[in-house]
This record gives structure tokens, sequence and C-alpha cells, in this order.
């Protein structure tokens, strides 16, 4: 069983109940609806409880695609789906690819990074952290 550290909350690969058939998220310019099984939801709630434990300094998340990705059998990796309506989920892939794009002629990124899939991230910080993420512009 292959095992991935998710920001000090271990994830271990290779468990039917964290398999990228257990959820699928639906996006449209309303909201991001995710479908889960029942014992993928149990997953996600002992994650999300072992990360709420921790000190809010430590800012521990859960990025819920990765955590329910896998590799197949030739080491490829699969995330869960992520579908849309209305073109959603192609306007965030452009957005992400001239991003990418950009950093990698800066320098910031190497020329072999690849985008990586839309993430759904849950964070445990301080509740002056909270009120501060809130003030941020809209880019």
């Amino acid at each position: 069983m292959r095992r991935i550290h998710d920001r000090g909350v271990e994830i271990r690969k290779g468990n039917p109940e964290l398999s990228p058939q257990s959820m699928t998220m639906h996006l449209d310019y309303a909201e991001l609806k995710v479908y889960m099984t029942r014992d993928a939801l149990r997953s996600l709630a002992e994650r999300l409880l072992a990360i709420s434990e921790a000190s809010p300094e430590d800012c521990y998340e859960v990025h819920v695609r990765s955590a329910f990705s896998d590799f197949d059998t030739e080491e490829n990796y699969v995330c869960p789906p992520l579908k849309s309506s209305g073109g959603v989920k192609e306007l965030l892939d452009s957005l992400h690819r001239e991003a990418l794009r950009q950093a990698i002629e800066s320098g910031e990124e190497p020329p072999y990074a690849h985008p990586s899939p839309f993430e759904l991230t849950f964070m445990h910080v301080s509740p002056e952290a909270v009120r501060e993420a809130a003030t941020w512009p809209d880019a």
C-alpha cells in the first residue's frame, strides 16, 4: 500500500474507501457539490477531526481530491472526477494553465511542471487567520 503524507495527515493509497470512485465533484456558477459514499464521508470526517485537534498555528490541511486519488495499475495518477456545467471547469483549467505558463517563464516553477487538478482544501487556522483571509481582495 502506497503512503503519501498530506501536511501531517497520513494518506494510505490502495484503500477502496478512499478511491477516486468514492467521490465526484460537480462545479457550476452557483455551487460546488461533492458526492461521496458513506465510507468516504466517514474517512473525510476522521481527517477533519484529526486536523481540528492540532494547534491552529500548525495550519494542517486536507486536500480532498488528492486524499481520494490513487495510482492505477500502470502507475498513472487518477483523481476523482470534476464535472461542471456552463464551461466552468474549462475556464478554471485555462486560467490554471496560463498561471503555470507564467510561473514557468518567470522561473517560479520548473519547465517540467504539470497543472494540478482543481482541489478542494480544508485548513485548520486561527480565528485571526480566517478574518485576514476574508479581507483578501478579489483578484
